[in-house]
């Protein structure tokens, strides 16, 4: 594709000759240095994610259940939630950490959407939460409210935690990948432990 040049003059300019030259050099520069359009390559610390053929589950609508340290315990039944705004604890599950109600942050304000009814957290907490296994793992501070229901899982980890952690989630694959500082971490879910 050829270069063009367009130059428009507010008043006329004093050396047409010098200008002409000037003119020239730039034409000739567009010219001579044709750029070409290539692909950008992949930045360093994004790796592919891809499941293997092979590993799917088709033929169920289990949620992702997987196991995870929480506060250097391992706690299993952790429910991923891609469609859940927070990360809930559930309160026996809170105490069998070895927590306390010192270790809770009050909360006033109610949770609604998560049941049919509105309910009020018994509290906040900060825990740290290891995903995967070494060497590939990755530890993030996960914010926590924690309700006292009766519940099937232990734990929920909603999209905040999931985007922290870049995980890329799969059910169909029964998996979640995420990036970590040697390569890519990846968690799988119990089929039994989602029924």
């Amino acid at each position: 594709m050829p270069a063009t040049c367009c130059t428009r003059y507010i008043h006329k300019p004093k050396d047409t000759d010098k200008h002409k030259h000037f003119i020239e050099h730039l034409v000739y520069i567009i010219v001579r240095d044709s750029t070409e359009v290539q692909k950008r390559p992949r930045p360093r610390g994004d790796p592919g994610f891809t499941f293997k053929s092979g590993s799917e589950y088709p033929d169920h609508n289990d949620a992702l259940v997987v196991t995870a340290r929480i506060a250097n315990a391992c706690v299993k039944r952790i429910m991923i939630d891609t469609g859940r705004p927070t990360n809930i604890l559930y309160l026996d599950a809170f105490y069998k950490l070895g927590m306390t109600n010192w270790d809770l942050a009050p909360m006033t304000s109610t949770l609604t959407g998560f049941i049919d009814d509105a309910i009020t957290p018994v509290g906040v907490t900060t825990l740290p939460v290891t995903f995967g296994d070494k060497p590939r793992t990755k530890t993030h501070m996960v914010h926590f409210l924690v309700v006292d229901l009766p519940t099937a899982y232990n734990v929920i980890i909603g999209r905040p935690t999931l985007n922290k952690l870049r995980a890329i989630v799969s059910t169909y694959h029964h998996s979640m990948k995420f990036p970590t500082s040697t390569s890519l971490g990846e968690i799988k879910s119990d089929p039994q432990e989602s029924r």
